[in-house]
């Protein structure tokens, strides 16, 4: 499996918050054309479970596939529309950017204007609009006779692979997390797995973490570990960054159990595993928060890949971090499917 080529197609696939469906779909064909002996099935609410192995302990390995978005919220006149944010958007990301809104498998494209530089008065120039500021011109692609409130949709931006294993695109956030659990499985099968593990990709993360709170019920496992991405940004004096092409980060807070951990780490300093070591005091924003609370308690650890610039159009990742978040992945499966 390449990782790159699977990374750029996941990346350009449309899957705004509870509207996954077409990415769910390519992830199910992933699987379908390159592992055998995979079981897989949607839950309930339309998550993706994939299982693989039926012996030994309980694992499981979560990622959201979801990215954010907007949604039209009211249609002004022929021409114009209003949106409101799927997701933790800034607006000025929307700025001079063409949008995209799929309805039946269809595309339709509006545009959210600048003024002119030349145009703009000194208090303008340094004013950043609102959502309740920003219109959707429909009228370059027939106006809105074609669009409903409640359409949803996003900046359609292209992956590229920039210099040195880099690639830049949207949704990066969380579609390196799906590349991660993917890959894993594929060095894993290479290998006799005596465990049961659950690769669980959800929906409606940006949302409020819906998806894994019912997949966690579902599955229950053992041991579970989840993948996201993180800043790799210029942080406060008192945090440690996280670069790229460093390897992964491993959390490590009051969200995450020390056994999960310590194994992480030692798999890491086994095997020359690049890491690092991310310290998440309280909450950790992600999967993690739901899934360690799931019924009885489940055994948690967070590991996330570095990129710059999130929730925008132009996100960057280095492939060889998305590699090595892979590798240890399925080491833990290894050694953690044996316990029992």
């Amino acid at each position: 499996m390449d990782t790159k080529e699977v990374l750029m197609k996941l990346s350009n696939s449309f899957g705004v918050s509870s509207y996954e469906s077409y990415t769910f779909d390519l992830i199910e064909n992933i699987i379908k054309e390159n592992f055998k002996d995979i079981e897989l099935r949607k839950s309930g609410t339309g998550n993706l479970i994939a299982k693989y192995g039926n012996t030994g302990k309980k694992i499981g390995f979560f990622a959201h596939v979801d990215e954010i978005g907007v949604v039209i919220s009211k249609i002004v006149d022929d021409c114009f529309a209003r949106v409101e944010m799927i997701g933790g958007v800034d607006p000025r990301v929307l700025i001079s950017k063409r949008i995209y809104f799929v309805k039946n498998g269809k595309e339709k494209i509006g545009v959210i204007g600048m003024l002119a530089p030349h145009l703009q008065n000194a208090k303008n120039k340094s004013k950043s609009p609102s959502f309740d500021e920003l219109f959707i011109d429909f009228s370059i692609s027939g106006g809105t006779k074609d669009i409903d409130v409640g359409d949803m949709g996003y900046i359609k931006m292209e992956s590229k692979e920039l210099q040195n294993g880099v690639i830049t695109g949207k949704s990066l956030d969380n579609r390196v997390g799906v590349t991660v659990l993917l890959k894993a499985l594929d060095y894993l099968k290479d290998f006799k797995f005596d465990g049961e593990l659950h690769l669980a990709f959800n929906k409606g993360e940006e949302v409020g973490l819906v998806g894994a709170k019912g997949t966690a019920y579902d599955i229950f496992p053992e041991s579970a570990i989840i993948v996201d991405v993180t800043f790799s940004e210029d942080l406060p004096a008192n945090v440690e960054t996280m670069l790229l092409g460093k390897g992964p980060a491993i959390a490590r807070g009051s969200a995450i159990n020390d056994e999960v951990f310590d194994l992480l780490i030692k798999i890491c300093k086994d095997e020359n595993i690049k890491h690092q070591v991310e310290v998440l005091p309280m909450r950790t924003g992600t999967e993690t928060d739901v899934v360690q609370m799931t019924k009885t308690g489940v055994k948690t650890g967070l590991v996330s890949v570095p990129i710059y610039n999130m929730h925008s159009p132009v996100e960057c990742v280095d492939l060889s971090d998305i590699d090595a978040s892979s590798k240890l992945l399925a080491l833990f499966a290894m050694k953690e499917g044996k316990k029992r």
